[in-house]
């Protein structure tokens, strides 16, 4: 059975199209190893305080504590029905910060009626404060 112009030429553009789709999605081997490859956006981790000293963390960012390899990410605010400055509120809300605590995914919240710690890894992140647009969060992680 002898294979026509035409479908060689849609098994070659499928073939193409698979490859780049693999390449885009970070599954193609890149050289040194198969990460990212050259142009792929990196996080940004910084160094951070070490073990039970508060800091402040943005949205978006990642740390490395200084006297551990623990990496902590504030990922996003996953809910905020906080009361706006200038608002009169009957109830004061609350926040859900959605962190990755060495390797897990943990949530936290603002309100006292909810849990403002979570553990993961033998580390416990608890949350000290969240300023009013919701950017930087104040944290401390313990060993447990």
């Amino acid at each position: 059975m002898r294979m026509s112009v035409i479908t060689k030429l849609l098994v070659a553009a499928g073939v193409l199209v698979a490859m780049t789709a693999c390449a885009k999605a970070g599954g193609g081997a890149t050289p040194g190893g198969g990460g990212p490859g050259p142009g792929t956006p990196q996080p940004t981790v910084q160094t951070g305080p070490p073990l039970d000293q508060e800091f402040d963390i943005e949205r978006g960012k990642s740390t490395v504590l200084s006297d551990s390899d623990v990496l902590i990410a504030f990922r996003e605010v996953s809910q905020d029905s906080r009361c706006k400055p200038g608002q009169a509120c009957v109830w004061e809300g609350d926040a859900t910060l959605e962190l990755t605590l060495a390797g897990s995914a943990v949530q936290v919240h603002t309100n006292k009626q909810f849990p403002m710690t979570a553990e993961a890894g033998g580390y416990k992140v608890s949350l000290v404060k969240l300023d009013v647009p919701g950017v930087v969060a104040t944290l401390v992680v313990h060993k447990v």
